[in-house]
């Protein structure tokens, strides 16, 4: 089948998404007909291997260009998630099908995105905490169980940093500039270190599992920046940071985790997800990693999910 494929956003992500695509035969033939990108907009109707830095941009309206799936990839914006928002609200009320791997637009307006979706009958899929499949083992796992609890690391950065400046007895700075090297932390890591990121990846989760509409803005956030490792030695535990959702609240702090939780064997770049239910007790999904390749192949599970 051939199935018509808007881009919004022409970054790494978009690009390694396209070049995961290209390398395999999944049975859908992907043909990109619209991109917008700060530049302009290009209209067309060319295979995943475009090369998008050479398309003829311009000024045209039209971001969407008859596609049947736009895939977002835009920046993360907060609060309000703009412009990404807009456009997506856009594309469900045009029965276009949405698979976004933004946080921004999630943050800002799920509730808002997934009843655009539901009155359209369009789809809203979205990837987020790389390849950690967390909403999806809320969403169909636990469909008809009582979530009562959430319990989350959900930022690589941070999870490796504490993981190394525990494992080396490292500083902070060291431990980052030691993530910087190696790919893992952006060059400006403020969003992972004061728990921005976690905190909405938590937002996004709980009002996707819940059905619930918590905003940022509501959330306790604290960072990591002032751990101390002499209180984790101290208390035999390990610094992680965490974010939890119980009683209709969410907190996102750096908590010490004894040695015998199993929280404290989460190392490095792996995340945890953990769900407490009444009817079914806990279930935890672990791993989901981070990076170029697996976002690429997060994209591509929810495009078969969608189409095949």
């Amino acid at each position: 089948m051939k199935l018509r494929v808007a881009l919004v956003g022409a970054g790494n992500v978009t690009r390694a998404f396209l070049s995961y695509w290209s390398e395999r035969n999944f049975g859908i033939e992907l043909r990109i007909v619209s991109v917008l990108r700060q530049r302009g907009i290009w209209h067309g109707d060319e295979p995943v291997s475009i090369d998008l830095d050479r398309l003829p941009y311009s000024s045209k309206t039209d971001p969407f260009h008859d596609a049947q799936l736009v895939i977002e990839a835009l920046p993360s914006v907060y609060p309000r998630g703009e412009p990404a928002t807009a456009l997506l609200k856009s594309a469900l009320a045009s029965k276009i099908d949405v698979l976004t791997v933004d946080k921004g637009p999630l943050v800002a307006a799920y509730r808002q995105l997934a009843d655009a979706a539901a009155l359209s009958g369009a789809r809203l899929k979205f990837c987020v905490g790389g390849a950690l499949p967390a909403i999806d083992v809320a969403l169909r796992d636990l469909r008809g169980a009582t979530i009562q609890k959430i319990r989350a690391i959900l930022n690589g950065t941070t999870n490796f940093i504490l993981t190394e400046m525990h494992s080396s007895g490292c500083s902070m700075d060291d431990a980052l500039q030691t993530a910087i090297d190696r790919g893992i932390a952006e060059p400006d890591p403020s969003q992972d270190l004061d728990g921005i990121d976690t905190a909405a990846k938590m937002v996004i989760l709980v009002n996707a599992s819940m059905g619930t509409d918590i905003r940022l803005g509501e959330v306790t956030i604290r960072g990591i920046r002032n751990v101390n490792l002499q209180d984790a030695t101290a208390s035999n535990a390990v610094w992680r940071l965490v974010g939890t959702f119980e009683h209709n609240e969410i907190h996102v702090q750096p908590e010490l985790i004894p040695l015998t939780d199993l929280f404290a064997r989460i190392d490095g770049t792996d995340k945890v997800a953990e769900f407490d239910t009444l009817e079914m007790g806990k279930l935890m999904v672990i791993g989901g990693a981070s990076g170029r390749m697996q976002m690429g192949a997060t994209m591509t599970k929810e495009i078969l999910n969608l189409y095949m």
